[in-house]
């Protein structure tokens, strides 16, 4: 299995010879980590219009927008690829905005995730309401997301110099890919909270996640981060499944950034019951591993199981999509030759140097209805908040009515909003990313570290004053309408 390149209309493509049928993956970086939170959905808008304007060709297709790339793929004869390709091109150059109605509509009914919604949900509490964050969001403003939006993100990464072709053999003679010149764009950052950790927080559902930072500085930490994660994943189910029988299965996510810190979160899935036995099980294997590393029988595996996914003709197009994904990702693609080296060096103590960060970055997420069972542990609810002054709304005799409790106070001033309540809240004007306004009347400020605070102008004296003045301050681009319960 060998991996070349070549370069077709200023977009690099990567193939290695594979099994029929001809298959393409269209790869830009561009993801959902380049939005805002006010226009979450849009990459995945540009996606639909691109698909809805291509003709029915004659072959399996598809898209897909995750975290840091969109992809269009299609599989058939080369000729018809090609002309796939050529129509994706001509898409996102020149989009037909004739549907954007219908299709803003599909992708609302649509609501699917790019990540499992557990990981989701610790990439929020990890990094907030922006770029891996934003995973975790539900768009608040599709209906929206106008001409303007759409043609800006085209334009800025939708380019020759920010796409890459994966394919499983030789690119078909005559093939096309007529894109506008840009530069490479690298992913938005994603910048820690800066919460204090270890904590935990009460997950939306019924999995159980725990997550911390690797060091993820070269392709060999990477390879020894990817392979530690593997090892844990079997000693879990051997033990926490068919020992105990806690759980059915588990999986980890890996996610490496450009400064050199990575992510890794394992998702399982125990019974409420069995919730804290499987956190603690699982944080025992991580711990024995620290300490002593993977045993050689383990370390063996690793290597033998990546030998014979590279032994089998139908990993070519993975292999392909890896290496056009690292060159957007401005890192030198992986051979399959060296990919078999990595696997080769990685040592029990390259392993025991995945987990260095173990202990004071954890994350964990825990079953909805569950809690750990270690009180010392902080909570998401655990925050350090700021008094910002200003202006003071004191409780209506109306709020009353609706709860409020005696004494709450409301603060709008220079630097933000304090609620002070049974629970105090802040969240500075820098940091609001966006305002939900009901047609009730109820009013939620949204911070970047997801913190929200929800007014509504009878609770407080002068109240409307309040509201008024919040709303002119976070402006016309950050309100939305939320959408109505079920």
């Amino acid at each position: 299995m060998t991996l070349q390149r070549t370069d077709v209309d200023g977009v690099p493509v990567f193939w290695v010879d594979g099994p029929q049928p001809f298959t393409a993956h269209l790869i830009f970086r561009a993801g959902v980590r380049d939005e805002s939170f006010m226009t979450t959905g849009l990459t995945h808008l540009v996606e639909h219009l691109a698909m809805s304007s291509i003709p029915d060709l004659r072959q399996n297709h598809n898209a897909g927008v995750e975290p840091t790339f969109t992809s269009f793929t299609a599989s058939g004869k080369a000729e018809s690829v090609g002309s796939f390709l050529a129509a994706v091109c001509s898409a996102v150059s020149a989009p037909d905005f004739g549907r954007l109605d219908v299709e803003t509509k599909v992708l609302t009914a649509e609501g699917s995730g790019t990540v499992p919604p557990a990981t989701a949900e610790h990439l929020r509490h990890r990094f907030g309401l922006s770029s891996l964050g934003l995973v975790d969001v539900s768009p608040p403003a599709l209906e929206a997301i106008g001409s303007a939006e759409i043609l800006q993100l085209l334009r800025r990464h939708f380019t020759a110099g920010n796409a890459a072709l994966a394919l499983n053999g030789a690119p078909p003679e005559g093939l096309r890919l007529p894109l506008p010149e840009g530069p490479a764009r690298p992913p938005a950052a994603a910048e820690p909270l800066g919460r204090r950790l270890p904590m935990w927080f009460e997950q939306g559902g019924p999995r159980l996640g725990v997550s911390f930072e690797v060091p993820a500085d070269t392709e060999s930490r990477r390879e020894a981060a990817r392979a530690l994660s593997r090892i844990a994943c079997r000693r879990a189910r051997r033990t926490l499944r068919q020992e105990h029988g806690w759980i059915y299965d588990i999986d980890c996510l890996h996610i490496f950034e450009d400064d050199g810190r990575g992510v890794l979160c394992f998702e399982s899935d125990p019974t409420a019951q069995h919730a804290e036995d499987v956190r603690l099980g699982l944080m025992a294997i991580l711990r024995d591993l620290r300490l002593n590393g993977p045993t050689a029988e383990e370390l063996n595996l690793e290597v033998e199981e990546v030998q014979e996914y590279l032994d089998d003709p139908a990993a070519a197009i993975e292999v392909a999509v890896a290496a056009a994904e690292s060159h957007l990702l401005g890192r030198a693609a992986v051979s399959p030759g060296e990919k078999v080296a990595l696997a080769q060096g990685v040592t029990a103590a390259a392993c025991r140097a995945a987990l260095d960060w173990l202990e004071e970055t954890a994350i964990f997420g825990m079953p909805e209805g569950t809690r750990p069972g270690d009180d010392n542990l902080k909570s998401d609810q655990d925050r350090t908040v700021d008094w910002l002054g200003g202006k003071e709304f004191r409780r209506s005799v109306r709020g009353a009515f609706y709860g409020v409790p005696g004494g709450s106070k409301l603060f709008v001033g220079d630097k933000g909003v304090t609620l002070s309540t049974d629970y105090t809240a802040s969240i500075r004007w820098e940091d609001l990313v966006g305002v939900a306004v009901a047609p009730d009347g109820l009013v939620t400020l949204i911070g970047a570290d997801s913190q929200e605070i929800t007014l509504r102008d009878v609770w407080f004296g002068n109240g409307r004053q309040a509201i008024e003045t919040i709303l002119d301050r976070a402006g016309e681009g950050c309100r939305f309408t939320p959408a109505a319960l079920p």
